[in-house]
């Protein structure tokens, strides 16, 4: 018996019972007389597949639909569904899914790098649905409307925090655990700081008398980057002793590295208001899963990948500088209003007890 003999509607649950977007489309390309049942029902059908895939769809749908003209935390009717809306949706997802992928890697490292393991179904939706709140605030308030000066204002707190409040703990923690991701991928990745790009170059290069210095001669005058982390990032020194060549000969080119643990604090904190769509740009670019380093730092028109981060924050505006994230604050303000202490959380969520992926009693004990 062939599957085309089925009766439409148990085809039609075979259709629904597709756990993705490109499993639906595969299998509804097989045959004409599953196309002509998938053509009947398509969108019904692909947003069931996305919520299969990405969901929760409610909290997707509600990350696109945003815009400045309404607040965040007031609630939107659900758009009626389109191919346009659709696309959008899993654009969002597909990043979602990323960082789904990253996670493991990030999360357990060092003496936890034996527990590494893949995520379950419901903790890459908790994830996902993590990662779809951390956008929204984001898109609300890392903006240029929101200025250093202003953050601490009990009216821009009591703002802020509307958004957070209709959320539990656990799933505040879940942020904050997701959080901690993006501070990871920034702090090893994407601006590490000298002392780590020292000792990796060490490390590749055991021999070279003279690490990281450029072999291209050039004053602070005719290097056009030399000013350009003083004026996008506040108190961060562009050029370290690290750079600087023997017999007080200057060079052009720079240390990869982003400054000394204490001004690559301040640069990571400003650099967490990026939203994960443009964090997993700037990691998958840096990592080379985007394409060859040659390839993208010519495409950005510089000769470094630490240039190809300044000029991705340089297009950002000038509010960017000197302006650190507010989600973490936020969270502990909300977790205050409960009773509760919003370190504490965040301890538990490093130690595994809250978070995406919990530590069971029993290995605690063992």
């Amino acid at each position: 018996m062939y599957i085309t003999d089925l009766a439409n509607e148990l085809l039609l649950h075979i259709l629904q019972s597709c756990p993705t977007v490109p499993s639906l489309l595969a299998l509804a390309s097989t045959c004409k007389h599953l196309h002509s049942i998938f053509a009947h029902h398509k969108l019904p059908l692909l947003y069931q597949s996305f919520e299969a895939q990405y969901g929760p769809s409610h909290d997707a749908i509600r990350l696109v639909t945003y815009n400045s003209s309404q607040s965040a935390h007031l609630p939107r009717p659900a758009p009626p569904q389109s191919m346009a809306l659709l696309k959008r949706l899993v654009e969002v997802g597909l990043i979602a899914e990323k960082w789904a992928t990253v996670y493991p890697s990030q999360k357990w490292t060092g003496d936890e790098s034996a527990n590494r393991r893949l995520l379950s179904s419901e903790e890459r939706w908790n994830l996902r649905r993590a990662c779809y709140r951390i956008w929204l605030y984001d898109m609300a308030f890392h903006t240029p409307q929101h200025a250093r000066t202003g953050r601490v204002l009990p009216q821009v707190v009591r703002t802020r925090a509307q958004v957070l409040r209709p959320w539990p703990g656990e799933q505040l923690a879940e942020m904050l655990d997701l959080y901690a991701i993006f501070r990871a991928i920034l702090h090893s990745h994407i601006c590490p700081s000298n002392g780590t790009v020292l000792r990796r170059h060490k490390q590749r290069f055991p021999d070279d008398p003279f690490p990281l210095v450029s072999t291209t001669k050039a004053t602070k005058y005719n290097d056009p980057l030399v000013d350009f982390h003083q004026a996008f990032f506040h108190s961060t020194p562009h050029v370290s002793g690290l750079s600087m060549a023997r017999n007080h000969r200057q060079y052009g080119a720079t240390v990869e590295g982003w400054g000394d643990e204490i001004a690559q604090y301040y640069v990571v904190e400003d650099m967490l208001k990026l939203d994960p769509g443009q964090l997993m740009h700037l990691f998958e670019s840096l990592t080379g899963q985007a394409g060859s380093d040659a390839e993208l730092t010519a495409g950005y028109g510089f000769g470094s990948r630490k240039a190809m981060v300044e000029h991705f924050v340089a297009a950002l505006g000038d509010w960017f500088e000197n302006n650190g994230e507010t989600l973490v604050e936020t969270i502990c303000f909300v977790i205050g209003e409960r009773g509760g202490d919003g370190r504490e959380l965040g301890e538990l969520v490093e130690g595994g007890l809250e978070g995406i992926c919990r530590r069971e009693l029993v290995d605690l004990v063992e």
